[in-house]
């Protein structure tokens, strides 16, 4: 039993590491690469741009909200920890 459950194990892992469409790697399109740039930049998303184009910009200028939020928090804590002294 002990080896049957050892089979099932190895076949588990074999088939979760492969990879999915979602994360498998592939060059950005002309569109989605300049609207990965305008999100970096802090400039306005094309509506001209895929509908791709607009899942990558949201993703980034999702992304740099949350860093910076945590970066806001992160000082608030610490200026407070500094004024407690």
């Amino acid at each position: 039993m002990r080896q049957d459950m050892m089979k099932d194990e190895g076949h588990r892992n074999t088939v979760e590491s492969k990879p999915s469409d979602s994360t498998r790697q592939r060059s950005l399109t002309y569109d989605e690469t300049k609207a990965a740039e305008a999100a970096f930049k802090g400039e306005p998303f094309n509506p001209a741009w895929s509908a791709a184009a607009a899942t990558v910009y949201a993703g980034i200028t999702e992304a740099i909200e949350k860093r910076m939020m945590t970066a806001t928090v992160e000082s608030e804590v610490a200026e407070e920890c500094l004024a407690g002294r």
